[in-house]
């Protein structure tokens, strides 16, 4: 059997991932992976700033990643986030004009056409994705799948609508364009680290993935086996070098640095224990002069949590309360990722500020995913395949046995009819 291959790329703030798979019976193997990282800023909290300068890097991850695979790479499939990305449940019916009849996949396009005309879609703004959560038959039956074949009087839905604007997601297309390559499927940032991250346990119990980068704060929950949000903020862990750098008169590059060894995100806990390490002198040098400073481990650590708390105390909480009214339940809890869910501390600020379990979440156990990949910043370019990949096996899936049967039925008694018509 021919192995079908899939491209993935996740253009970040700070880097360039792409990932290549080889699909064969179900099965998924890396068999490709490269990334790099920016010298130059080339794109600023999730949008390109520099479309010549992202041309020229997604050149070099898919020359790398040819020569890696001996194979050419004309599509590829990305996530994308970086604040334009918003998403939201909504539900919708149906009345079929015959009561009690078998639904039929036009019923399901309508139902679905419906929810795409009766949505508000801001100007500048489009339909990204648009997934069906699960579907109510006569106000009773609610069903996963497609209920084509079923018999009902309407139909009605549960849906996840997930916009974009139109002039971020263009810039980013040209670019890959301009690189030699088309884009074949776009997901939003979040789904794709979900998709790697969760479990459908999991998912059924509630859970919140926050997947915090450098430039963004991409982030989703699910309840009782639903999505219910999908958000994208323009803050990430640049926001605290930012401050640092502001405060200590240093460089950007040496707050990223002491932010990542000395900052502590849960600040107020080690406060409370009367921790000595906050004590600790760090030595660094200020922009300009150079001259030689040396700044406590507490002063760094108050504005590192300051800010933590700005993006996820605040930011994110806001966000998923004005959707849905207030926090879920989230039984499974809240699962972090991206490059800055490992600064020190995250785990127990954010179990904190939410009261609820949290944990970092890696892409693990794939298929030929090599080592130096099996880290919370590579979570969405693999999540990006797995999606992918689940939507072709939906494709090629094969119709259920009892629709077949009922199929063979009809026409069984089709030309058992017709033999009796024309022999009459």
């Amino acid at each position: 059997m021919t192995k079908e291959i899939i491209v993935s790329l996740d253009i970040g703030s700070y880097k360039i991932a792409g990932m290549v798979a080889a699909l064969n019976e179900g099965t998924m193997e890396i068999i490709g992976a490269e990334h790099i990282e920016y010298e130059d800023e080339i794109v600023r909290k999730g949008r390109v700033i520099d479309i010549e300068g992202c041309t020229e890097y997604i050149k070099k991850v898919l020359t790398e990643l040819e020569q890696q695979t001996n194979l050419p790479l004309p599509l590829v499939n990305i996530s994308i986030g970086g604040g334009f990305v918003r998403g939201w449940t909504t539900s919708h019916r149906l009345n079929l004009e015959t009561a009690r009849r078998r639904i039929t996949e036009i019923d399901v396009e309508n139902l679905l056409k419906n929810v795409k005309n009766e949505s508000n879609i801001p100007p500048g703004s489009g339909i990204l994705k648009l997934l069906p959560q699960e579907y109510i038959i006569d106000d009773t039956t609610n069903v996963k799948k497609n209920p084509k074949g079923m018999f009902g009087s309407s139909i009605g839905a549960l849906v996840h609508l997930c916009l974009v604007l139109d002039n971020p997601l263009e810039n980013i297309l040209q670019c890959v364009k301009n690189a030699g390559s088309e884009v074949d499927c776009i997901y939003p940032h979040s789904w794709a680290s979900a998709e790697v991250l969760l479990t459908e346990e999991e998912k059924k119990s509630g859970v919140c993935v926050i997947d915090f980068g450098k430039g963004t704060t991409d982030f989703l929950v699910y309840s009782n086996g639903n999505l219910y949000g999908t958000y994208s903020i323009r803050y990430g862990g640049e926001y605290i070098d930012s401050d640092l750098s502001l405060i200590l008169n240093i460089s950007m590059e040496t707050a990223s640095e002491i932010k990542k060894e000395y900052g502590f995100c849960n600040y107020p806990e080690l406060v409370a224990q009367r921790s000595p390490e906050l004590a600790n002198q760090v030595e660094m040098r200020t922009v300009g002069t150079g001259s030689k400073i040396y700044v406590t481990v507490d002063k760094i650590s108050k504005a590192v949590y300051e800010r933590i708390d700005d993006i996820i105390g605040k930011s994110v909480r806001e966000a998923i309360e004005k959707d849905i009214g207030k926090m879920p339940r989230l039984g499974a809890g809240i699962v972090l990722t991206g490059g800055c869910s490992q600064l020190k501390g995250m785990v127990r600020y954010v179990e904190n500020a939410f009261k609820r379990p949290a944990r970092i979440g890696a892409p693990k156990n794939i298929l030929g995913l090599p080592a130096s990949y099996q880290y919370p910043c590579f979570s969405a370019v693999v999540g990006t395949l797995m999606l992918r990949k689940k939507e072709i096996e939906i494709i090629s899936e094969p119709e259920p046995v009892w629709l077949t049967k009922l199929k063979n039925l009809r026409k069984t008694v089709y030309n058992k009819l017709k033999s009796l018509w024309e022999g009459w």
